[in-house]
């Protein structure tokens, strides 16, 4: 069999893998919220990738492996944590790691991870993005080979069938409706079922969108030609120079370090001196902060970056001043993440801890991680190994955040704050705890049906409204919504579910009236 041949032939089967996964989608996939139905259709993504991969004789590399592991590990996610931000990025985590399954499986733009800088990695997603939008086109008009398929007397045959039903349906259709309208005893013998076009239509839209999408990714691995070995690389659109460097990195290196001396100054000069210079309070001067600071991290490193890679290779004066002035922007760099680190202790401690928080401190950790990384491989005239790592810390971070379950830990937290005499609030923020994912609810019913909270009338009315809170989320016809079936299930979202049927009466009991004047009587 010629390649060409057996090209077209992968095309034709990559086309019949992404139509049945796309029927699949449907009702897997088709009502929110996702859970264990995404699971279900990622792991048959996954063997189907693998089918056509043996099929094309092309046997997965071991780092394709791990890539369809990831995906499929990072979609389990959705049917394990109930937690509102943490399931949008294990969704990104998943879509990241089949971009990356695509990159080497087709060895486009490079073959593997560790042969990727951060500018593959970029291309990469933006290559598949395309093809995904586009690439099922091309697969159908040319990559099939359907114009050119050899024609015999069967397939004649077939064609001049097929044609004839194509004309007979719609024909007989049209009279039946009107022979069934007319006549009431002839519409009993041929009895057509009432459709709901609006719904068969949802339902095709559903599908062809998954199988459209599956169609454009396969043939980004499979088919989409390698890039060739050796091949020049293609100039940067601007070239660097040691003067261009020299300003730019050295201005940054003047700010940030003026910025350090001054925030020597807050960490010992303490709340008089804040209160003295900016007229605000201690906890106010912490809060402001410490999103500016994590926007100036992340700002950075693709100023960094973008600086190396528009620096010729051959220009070895003007990289060694890059190396000299972004070691030292590095470090100021570091002194700075560490007075947002001590914003954000003093944040928690004065308004307690939330998601957003969290999130936010975890982010700020994998910055530091990742800039420790760029000192030991960007600027030791190492960058090919910096996208690896900064992949791979990436995934670790995420699937540590799905270890630590970060809605449970801040319930947690807040509900120890009970006992707490020297904060702003005075005690947790049963509201917003009430608020959380499935997560957190077994412990907060367990708290609010325990009576801790009714040691003044300020607690027990924070109490009946997260009591409220809860059943609303938890009973009834919402919940019902988001649990009317098996591809819905989650594992946080059932373990919340049995824990607020188990206390519903003393729930009840507990919640607020309509007009939020009290518990309702018992």
């Amino acid at each position: 069999m010629t390649a060409a041949a057996t090209s077209d032939r992968i095309a034709r089967r990559a086309l019949l893998a992404a139509a049945l996964l796309g029927v699949l989608a449907d009702p897997l996939l088709r009502n929110g919220p996702w859970g264990l139905g995404l699971l279900v259709w990622m792991s048959a993504f996954a063997a189907a990738v693998v089918a056509l991969a043996r099929r094309s004789a092309r046997s997965l590399s071991r780092e394709s492996a791990i890539w369809i592991t990831v995906a499929v590990l990072f979609a389990a996610g959705l049917s394990w944590r109930d937690a509102d931000v943490l399931q949008p990025f294990d969704v990104l985590a998943m879509l990241a790691a089949l971009v990356l399954l695509a990159m080497s499986m087709g060895a486009v733009p490079v073959p593997g991870l560790a042969l990727a800088r951060v500018r593959d990695l970029i291309g990469a997603a933006f290559g598949t993005g395309l093809e995904v939008a586009t690439g099922v086109v091309p697969l159908v008009a040319r990559d099939a080979g359907f114009h050119a398929a050899p024609q015999t007397a069967t397939d004649g045959r077939a064609r001049r069938i097929a044609r004839a039903v194509l004309i007979t349906v719609p024909i007989i259709v049209v009279f039946a409706l009107l022979l069934t309208h007319a006549d009431p005893v002839f519409a009993s013998f041929l009895a057509i079922p009432n459709v709901d076009l609006a719904v068969v239509f949802s339902h095709v839209v559903v599908a062809g969108f998954f199988a459209w999408v599956v169609a454009g990714w396969l043939r980004r691995a499979l088919i989409t030609r390698r890039a060739q070995n050796g091949a020049p690389a293609a100039p940067p659109p601007l070239a660097l120079g040691p003067t261009d460097v020299t300003l730019a990195l050295g201005a940054l290196n003047v700010l940030f370090a003026a910025f350090v001396v001054v925030q020597i100054g807050w960490l010992f000069g303490g709340q008089a001196l804040v209160l003295k210079t900016t007229g605000l309070s201690y906890a106010e001067y912490a809060r402001r902060g410490f999103a500016e600071l994590t926007g100036v991290a992340g700002l950075l490193l693709p100023v960094l970056l973008g600086a190396q890679a528009l620096i010729p290779a051959s220009d070895v004066r003007t990289h060694r001043v890059y190396r000299r002035l972004a070691v030292p922007l590095v470090v100021l760099l570091g002194a700075i993440m560490l007075s947002a680190g001590a914003r954000m202790k003093l944040y928690i401690h004065y308004y307690g801890i939330s998601t957003d928080r969290l999130y936010a401190s975890a982010f700020m950790i994998w910055l530091a991680m990742v800039f420790v990384w760029l000192a030991f491989t960007v600027l030791r005239s190492r960058p090919r190994t910096f996208a690896a790592g900064l992949v791979a810390t990436g995934f670790a971070a995420l699937f540590t955040l799905n270890v630590i379950n970060p809605d449970a830990l801040v319930a947690r937290a807040n509900l120890a704050r009970g006992d707490a005499a020297q904060t702003v609030t005075g005690g947790p923020d049963l509201r917003y705890v009430a608020s959380l994912g499935g997560d957190a609810v077994p412990m907060v019913v367990s708290a609010l049906t325990a009576g801790q909270f009714a040691a003044d009338s300020a607690a027990q009315s924070d109490r009946c409204a997260a009591a409220k809170i809860v059943l609303d989320r938890w009973t009834g016809e919402r919940r019902a919504r988001m649990s009317s079936s098996w591809t819905q299930w989650n594992v946080a979202r059932s373990r919340a579910t049995q824990a607020v049927r188990a206390h519903q009466a003393e729930l009840e009991a507990l919640a607020c009236r309509p007009n939020g004047a009290g518990p309702t009587p018992r």
